[in-house]
């Protein structure tokens, strides 16, 4: 368990770094006007993520599955049209997004202040695309064709790239905006590459193949990984809602306190999501197998780690807000207050999360992917939705913090129920 959990919670962790990095050395070497800039632009990243994990998680998930069946041709074949079916859409809604660039970030909520640096960091993105869908498809099947630690590599290899030339182009080249967004497309570039030399030749068992793929395949794929879809489709129009709201409480600086949370959040929510994503390929092994004891053992571990975590992640989260929200911002400034401030409310979510996080990885893994799309769907969006238009008009700015923590409270209720009621079904 360990030796996947562990990888997977270090790729997750560098994964955050692409933009982390980005709004670090854009806040400190560019302005708060471009750090809300790439918050703006930040739902249409989350589009792009969004179909490659709809294959890349839910794919492997199935390929997990059919590996513990021992079908490994059908596996194989898993691999191949989730690669394929997500490089397609994936250039395909670049294209669309590209040609109608203007009017969409319009739409996002660029101002006149922050318009040119979104045009930028956007473009740049959009070029990247198949850059965006390759690494993460090639991430996930890398570790469970049973190489998590070289997918962690592959991670890792990109977020020092980024880093390093984060600050070359933006601290000493003073390349702005620009620079960051393509430090961020450089490092993609080189954990692709990598992804694509693994397949070439350290493989144990995917190849791309074209025989067999059919569009029952590509659904069950797209179904079983719909729950990361809508989860980052919905962190696109939640973050669009938040910063709107944000906006009207406290202007460019609400948005960069936005901006702020957002980041120091991934790197809570990636304690849960690396953890649940780590033991999600020896789960799918242990059912597609039949083996239904193995399972209830690599469960009872998760609810040991459960119990304890978000106490210990809470913690550290009030307590240790200042210091990062001072990574991206002046201890005297507004965004500061407003940043720190809001992260001790919005981290109250936090304590409610991890279960949820967790179930939903592991209905993926068992090939229940509706079920696992019902709990991203209430936690991301249509709870959170709710509560960002009923909070602020009783609490104001901290009713915007507040929407998540009420959020993820309702959703652990449904998903403890939903739990129950699936377990019982299994029962002999």
């Amino acid at each position: 368990m360990l030796r996947f959990i562990i990888p997977t919670y270090l790729t997750s962790l560098f994964n955050t770094l692409y933009t982390i990095v980005d709004g670090i050395f854009v806040s400190a070497y560019v302005g708060t006007n471009a750090l809300a800039a790439i918050n703006i632009v930040y739902p249409i990243v989350n589009v792009l993520y969004g179909i490659a994990l709809i294959f890349a998680t839910g794919g492997s998930a199935v390929a997990a599955l059919l590996i513990g069946a021992r079908r490994e041709q059908e596996a194989n074949r898993a691999f191949s049209v989730s690669l394929f079916c997500s490089l397609l859409l994936g250039c395909g809604v670049a294209l669309l997004v590209g040609w109608n660039l203007n009017a969409v970030l319009d739409g996002l909520g660029a101002t006149p202040a922050t318009m040119a640096d979104c045009q930028v960091y956007a473009i740049w993105w959009l070029m990247g695309a198949p850059l965006v869908v390759g690494k993460e498809v090639f991430t996930y099947f890398i570790r469970v064709d049973g190489a998590p630690t070289y997918s962690f590599l592959t991670a890792l290899a990109g977020g020092i790239c980024n880093i390093v030339l984060d600050y070359l182009l933006v601290a000493r080249l003073d390349m702005g905006i620009q620079g960051a967004a393509a430090a961020t497309i450089l490092g993609l570039l080189l954990s692709f590459c990598m992804g694509i030399f693994y397949f070439a030749a350290r493989k144990k068992i995917f190849c791309l193949t074209v025989e067999g793929l059919t569009p029952s395949l590509a659904g069950r794929c797209m179904v079983n990984g719909l729950s990361e879809c809508v989860n980052q489709l919905a962190i696109a129009i939640t973050t669009v809602v938040f910063n709107r709201t944000a906006m009207a409480f406290a202007g460019e600086d609400g948005i960069a306190a936005v901006s702020i949370i957002m980041y120091l959040q991934f790197l809570v929510i990636g304690i849960y999501f690396g953890f649940s994503m780590g033991i999600a390929p020896p789960l799918g092994y242990a059912y597609g197998d039949g083996q239904r004891d193995v399972c209830r053992i690599l469960e009872s571990y998760a609810r040991r780690f459960l119990s304890v975590a978000p106490f210990v992640l809470y913690g550290m989260t009030y307590f240790l807000a200042p210091l990062g929200v001072s990574f991206f911002a002046q201890p005297q400034s507004s965004v500061y207050t407003l940043a720190v401030s809001g992260m001790r409310w919005y981290g109250l979510g936090f304590l409610f999360s991890g279960v949820s996080i967790f179930s939903a990885i592991r209905f993926m893994a068992y090939g229940k992917g509706h079920l696992s799309g019902v709990i991203t769907f209430l936690r991301s969006f249509a709870l959170l939705l709710l509560f960002l238009t009923l909070l602020p008009g009783v609490w104001d700015l901290n009713g915007v913090w507040l929407a998540a923590p009420f959020a993820e409270g309702i959703t652990l209720l449904v998903t403890l129920a939903m739990t129950y009621l699936d377990t019982k079904r299994e029962e002999p």
